[in-house]
Parts: C-alpha cells; sequence; structure tokens
C-alpha cells in the first residue's frame, strides 16, 4: 500500500509503507533568499512643483534583476530633526509632499530603491526651498461666549479660512493684544474683576504672518461675586495622568461638585510643576506637557465665587521622544 502526502508550501512526502525505501523531497520557494544583486538608482530625480505647503517630486524607475522592490522617500521635514520617511510602491514615479511643509523653508529629499531581499540602490538626492506665503487668511473668526461669571469667561471661535493648513489665533481684550492660543480654538480667561465690562476680539495669523480681518467684537458684562459663598468646591477626583509621547500627557479626572455652582461652571486650573498652565471649565478631561523628567500636575478646582479646592495631584515621567 502507498500514501502520499501533499503539505502546502515547503514540505512534499512521497513514501512507501511497503517498501524498505523512504523518499523525502523538500521543495523551497523563491523568496529571493541568496540576491546579493541591488537595484539601480532612481533616474532624473527632480521637483516637478512647489507651493508654500507642498513640494511635487517625480523620477525614472529603478530596475532590479527579482523585478520586486519598493521606494524609500525621505524629506527632511519634522520637528525631531530625523525626518520622514514614506515608503512607496514600484510603480510609483511621483509624489506630492505635504506633511510638514512650511514657507519660505529649505527641504532635502532623498530617494532610493529596496527589494525584497533587502539589497538597496544608491540614494538620489534633491534640495528646495519653498516661497513665502503672501495670502493672508480670507475669513474672520466667529465667537461664542460658552461661560461667564464674576471672575471668568469661556469662549470659542470658528476656524479662519486660508489658502495653508497652518493658522494660530491671537486673541484681544478691549483693544490690546491678551495671548495666543495656537492652534487651539478656544480659551478661559480668568482673574477678572467682577461687574466690569470687557470686549474680546480674536484675530488669525498664517505661517506666513499674515493677518486675517478681526471677529467682530463681543462686549459683556462680568457677573457680582457670590458673597454667601464661601466653601470650596470638592477636589477633583480619581486624576490620572496618561502619557501619550512626546511630552504629552492626557489628564482625566471626577468633576467637583459645589454647594452654589452646577458642575457645568466649575473652572479647573492645571497647574504643571508648579506653574498655572491653563484652565477649563465644566469638563473632565484636558492635555497638558511637561519635560523630559518626572513631572506634577496639580488640578484646582474654582467656583464661581472664586472658592477653590484642595488641588488634586499626579505624577508623570516622560520617555525622551525620538
Amino acid at each position: 500500500m502507498t500514501s502520499r502526502c501533499k503539505l502546502p508550501g515547503l514540505l512534499r512526502v512521497n513514501a512507501s509503507l511497503a517498501g524498505t525505501v523512504l523518499v523525502l523531497v523538500i521543495v523551497f520557494p523563491a523568496f529571493g533568499w541568496g540576491d546579493k544583486i541591488k537595484p539601480t538608482a532612481p533616474g532624473n530625480f527632480r521637483v516637478t512643483g512647489v507651493t508654500p505647503f507642498s513640494v511635487s517630486l517625480a523620477w525614472s524607475p529603478a530596475k532590479d534583476n527579482s523585478g520586486r522592490f519598493t521606494y524609500r522617500l525621505w524629506s527632511s521635514a519634522g520637528l525631531t530633526g530625523a525626518g520622514i520617511t514614506r515608503v512607496l510602491p514600484k510603480t510609483a514615479t511621483s509624489y506630492t509632499w505635504t506633511l510638514a511643509i512650511h514657507p519660505a523653508t529649505s527641504y532635502t529629499f532623498r530617494l532610493h530603491a529596496v527589494d525584497d531581499a533587502g539589497n538597496a540602490s544608491p540614494q538620489v538626492t534633491v534640495t528646495v526651498t519653498t516661497p513665502p506665503d503672501t495670502i493672508a487668511p480670507s475669513v474672520a473668526p466667529v465667537i461664542t461666549v460658552e461661560h461667564v461669571n464674576s471672575t471668568y469667561v469661556t469662549m470659542r471661535w470658528t476656524a479662519a479660512q486660508d489658502n495653508g493648513p497652518y493658522l494660530y489665533y491671537d486673541v484681544w481684550i478691549n483693544g490690546q493684544p491678551f495671548a495666543s492660543t495656537g492652534t487651539d480654538r478656544h480659551i478661559t480667561i480668568d482673574q477678572l474683576t467682577p461687574e466690569t465690562t470687557y470686549t474680546f476680539a480674536v484675530q488669525a495669523r498664517d505661517d506666513g504672518n499674515n493677518l486675517s480681518p478681526f471677529s467682530d467684537p463681543v462686549t459683556l458684562t462680568t457677573a457680582a461675586p457670590n458673597s454667601v459663598d464661601t466653601t470650596p468646591p470638592t477636589r477633583p477626583g480619581n486624576l490620572e495622568g496618561i502619557d501619550q509621547g512626546c511630552g504629552e500627557v492626557w489628564l482625566s479626572w471626577t468633576q467637583s461638585t459645589d454647594d452654589f455652582d452646577d458642575q457645568s461652571l466649575i473652572r479647573y486650573d492645571i497647574y504643571v510643576n508648579g506653574m498655572l498652565d491653563h484652565s477649563v471649565v465644566g469638563v473632565d478631561s484636558t492635555i497638558a506637557f511637561g519635560d523630559w523628567q518626572v513631572n506634577v500636575f496639580d488640578i484646582v478646582a474654582v467656583d464661581t465665587s472664586g472658592n477653590q479646592s484642595a488641588p488634586a495631584t499626579v505624577c508623570v515621567e516622560f520617555e525622551p521622544c525620538f
């Protein structure tokens, strides 16, 4: 009697159980093992277009004896100094790079092919400088006031419109610059004077420092202090800090309660290593940033009369960001 077993892929067995001879045949598929031949370098690597926020590149195909390879396109763009690499299929002969591209900045791009055996072709390089951004944001932000009390106001605003992806916002109070919120479109302004009128406005600023029109001004009057409220809110509970990488931490807590104010009106002051970083109102989480060390995050709840809770504290140690 003869038994034949076919195993998929690597192993085929033909064994005669009636006889005395066992024949074992091993067949290895071709995975490129032993291939030492490098692909040729991509040809005519060049810039085909450039804007303040993008660089378009093109090249002639590389060649490899195996016919199986991909491209590695590297850009000097990025905040860490290590650059950014994209893996592209062998069919690619062009790519438009938009990630972390800014106006009036020089960038270097390097391209090479890598086959399935890991052999890398020589690199080809091109350097280009993006033009300046001269187009101002065209649409002003629109402010919405979310909370106002005796000592603080919370507001947010709509995005301005611009030809580029990077917009930053400046907040003005009574015709004077007050603070920049970066890319954030909200702010809590505290330490205001009760029963006082303030006028707020927001202006957008792009990467070329071009300015949008001002938002329509918003004028409001802070409330009178609650003189009978002398009880602070409860301390924020269950404070946790989760390292998000690169110095960023996600802080979350159980919201405080107060004898006068609803939870939606309680402000939380966020301190990073003893310094007031920012404030949020009526929420149970926020993002904060620290240094490459053990960082102490304190959260203090503040009611509308200015009474402060005991701080909730958490320590977070960040790993270096590469």
